[in-house]
């Protein structure tokens, strides 16, 4: 597949790669960075789930109880770094997702 000669060394790049435009190899590889992200931070989500055995939520209203069983296993400094960890994993599958949805066809 040849570019015209009119197209910049970047497009004709592109365009041997097989993609349609600059634009349609912007749109996929954003997709696939995303969902890359997604992925990832949901690995993390899943892993202090069965970390701790609970959701996030849970994890929140019972790490206030100094008596809660399971949780006092675990030192207040890896606590608080995992609750900082995993809030943030949540906010980004939330900001990665919506991402996703906007420019998706």
């Amino acid at each position: 597949m040849t570019a015209p000669a009119s197209t910049s060394s970047l497009e004709r790049v592109i365009q041997n790669l097989g993609y349609r435009s600059t634009d349609d190899f912007l749109h996929i590889q954003l997709r696939n960075v995303l969902e890359q992200k997604i992925a990832y931070y949901q690995s993390r989500i899943d892993f202090f789930q069965h970390k701790y055995g609970m959701t996030f939520d849970e994890f929140r209203q019972r790490v206030i109880d100094k008596s809660d069983m399971v949780l006092a296993r675990f030192g207040s400094i890896e606590k608080e770094t995992d609750d900082n960890e995993w809030d943030d994993a949540i906010d980004f599958v939330e900001d990665y997702t919506t991402y996703l949805h906007q420019i998706r066809p």
